[in-house]
């Protein structure tokens, strides 16, 4: 007799990963959102961060958001690859409308969006 692993649907494992995203949406009153793990594992690819930086950080501009990174080096290269190369941002900019789509605020996604680096996140 075999035994089947139970896999969750790829939809609902989806969903929970954007539940985690779009947490600070739900917040009243944030002050600081601690980013942990670390978006600069070498693990982590950059569709995930430009995910992260796009539903999290751009998208919610009022509270602050610390970065703890054991690989400075690699979060340097990562935003000033966006700051400085149009087509790097134009990318990062697909990201986000994508979660704008998501969140049935694709209206958003016409403007300039924000200038990097963005002024809410801090590194460490």
């Amino acid at each position: 007799m075999k035994l089947r692993a139970h896999r969750r649907p790829l939809q609902e494992l989806a969903r929970e990963r954007c539940d985690i995203l779009l947490e600070p949406f739900s917040r009243r009153d944030p002050k600081i959102v601690r980013v942990q793990p670390d978006l600069f594992e070498p693990e982590i690819r950059n569709a995930w961060r430009d995910k992260v930086f796009a539903a999290i950080m751009a998208l919610c501009p009022e509270p602050r958001f610390w970065l703890r990174t054991a690989y400075p080096q690699l979060c340097s290269q990562y935003i000033e690859r966006i700051a400085h190369d149009r087509l790097e941002w134009l990318a990062w900019w697909v990201s986000v409308s994508q979660v704008l789509l998501e969140l049935g605020r694709q209206e958003e996604a016409t403007d300039d969006g924000p200038a990097w680096p963005l002024a809410n996140v801090d590194v460490e």
